[in-house]
């Protein structure tokens, strides 16, 4: 990789690691505040909103930012039929929804779902007012900018929603978070990366576009439905209270998940399309990566898996502890999917989107099957193992097809990293039912996560997985 490039993954990668954390870390902060002021089911009724609201911001988007990032040459032209495009859709979108809001507060029997989702919509209008800005942004790699505007954003609406909680305003307390997050983020944008220098729809811009976005829209559209389909199930076939525990358990998992996300379909996207003229330097780059990702993802996941109870109960308090089941398996599930969508980035890259969907469309099937047997059964359990069996097998069906594209070697050392971290958990276990339980350490004590931080690194040393002093430097594995 050249140096120039280098550099600037790295300086990037690391602010949008830091970007993303600060970011979770003031949602976190008020989430916690405001789930000690509401209540589950409000939670709950959240979660079934922003199923809507999520699916039509991803319907609005159409993938077309994913489009503009890959083109070498962008005119403004290019951005403006975006934007257009963008504008239409999303007031289409709430409009829709406004209109079907009765329908939906009926078939969950809840009145007070109507007026929510109808003041909710306005989210989806605002969201287009930001997509070409926040797309410049990724393009140009000024992480460091985009990060700064996003923290401001939810900075201050948090701040809003809090005030609202302790006025006593319930659910709106929380509607209003959604609605002033994306709206001040957009007036930021507006300001600061400037507004666009032409408002006109080009045609042939929009055909250039198309191919790539339809492909990667139809597979967004699939996995936000059935990623967030189990807030309507478990709101109508078990009750709206579980929905608040799962809602709560999806935000704790959101903070490393997003994190990683952001490297990978922000930094990681735009370094490889970078790279693939040179194929070689691809594929190194590529396997670092994938191995960097692996090894992180899974330490932080057996960490969170393990003491899921604890987390759940020092920051929700003990009438939030149903969430730790769900923490447990959504956190197994994103270990998967962070690995998934890092060999995504291999079929956007090569413009092969036609695959992502047909691979997409594949999973959404078994795990469709899965959530019907979790409904016969009438079990949340089966609900959720099914959920996590699919996406293990998603991950793996993807990589097969990436390994079609690229020649790189199997997935042995995901095996032992695998291996590692379950070694790692029984040695938490025994911890917990040996020596927690006999008085000589506490649970969740420092001295016990000490001792799995360094058994982790000991044992990624001895299977040859990572030295430890190369893992302690971030730029050999950038670079």
């Amino acid at each position: 990789m050249k140096e120039g490039l280098s550099k600037q993954v790295l300086i990037n990668s690391l602010w949008s690691l830091f970007g993303r954390f600060g970011y979770l870390s003031i949602s976190l902060i008020s989430n916690i505040i405001l789930v000690r002021l509401l209540s589950p089911k409000e939670f709950g009724q959240l979660g079934i909103v922003m199923f809507f609201i999520i699916v039509g911001s991803v319907l609005t988007e159409a993938g077309l930012s994913g489009a503009l990032i890959r083109k070498e040459h962008v005119t403004d032209n290019d951005y403006s039929t975006i934007f257009i495009f963008n504008l239409i859709v999303s007031f289409i979108m709430m409009l829709v929804l406004m209109l079907s809001a009765g329908f939906i507060s009926n078939f969950y029997n809840d009145n007070d779902l109507k007026n929510i989702l109808i003041i909710s919509s306005l989210v989806i209008l605002i969201n287009a007012f930001r997509i070409v800005q926040d797309t410049k942004l990724i393009r140009e790699m000024r992480f460091q900018s985009k990060v700064t505007y996003e923290f401001f954003s939810i900075f201050l609406s948090s701040g809003i929603a809090i005030f609202c909680a302790f006025k006593g305003a319930g659910i709106w307390a929380l509607v209003l978070l959604q609605i002033l997050t994306p709206l001040f983020l957009a007036i930021i944008m507006w300001y600061f990366v400037g507004t666009l220098k032409t408002y006109k729809f080009s045609t042939s811009s929009f055909k250039s576009f198309f191919k790539f976005g339809i492909n990667t829209t139809l597979t967004s559209l699939l996995n936000v439905i059935f990623n967030n389909i189990y807030y309507l199930v478990l709101s109508r076939y078990f009750s709206i209270i579980q929905t608040g525990y799962f809602y709560q358990a999806q935000k704790l998992q959101d903070i490393p998940n997003s994190v990683s996300q952001g490297v990978i379909l922000n930094v990681m996207y735009s370094a490889l399309s970078k790279l693939k003229g040179n194929i070689k330097e691809f594929i190194e780059f590529y396997q670092t990566s994938f191995k960097l990702f692996a090894v992180m993802g899974a330490f932080v996941c057996m960490v969170i898996f393990n003491y899921a109870e604890i987390i759940i109960k020092v920051l929700y308090g003990e009438k939030w502890l149903s969430s730790a089941i769900y923490l447990k398996v959504l956190i197994f599930i994103s270990f998967f999917y962070l690995l998934e969508i890092l060999s995504r980035n291999i079929f956007k890259v090569f413009d092969r989107t036609e695959k992502i969907l047909q691979l997409e469309i594949l999973k959404k099937t078994l795990q469709m099957g899965t959530i019907i047997y979790g409904v016969l059964t009438a079990s949340i359990v089966n609900l959720l193992y099914g959920f996590a069996y699919v996406y293990v097998f998603s991950f793996l069906i993807n990589y097969f097809f990436v390994r079609k594209i690229l020649n790189i070697p199997d997935i042995n050392d995901l095996i032992v990293i695998f291996k590692i971290s379950l070694i790692c958990i029984f040695v938490i276990l025994f911890l917990n039912n040996v020596i927690i339980a006999y008085g000589y350490l506490q649970e969740g004590s420092a001295i016990s996560f000490l001792i799995i931080i360094f058994l982790y690194a000991i044992l990624l040393k001895v299977f040859k997985i990572i030295d430890l002093r190369n893992f302690l430097n971030i730029k050999k594995f950038l670079i």
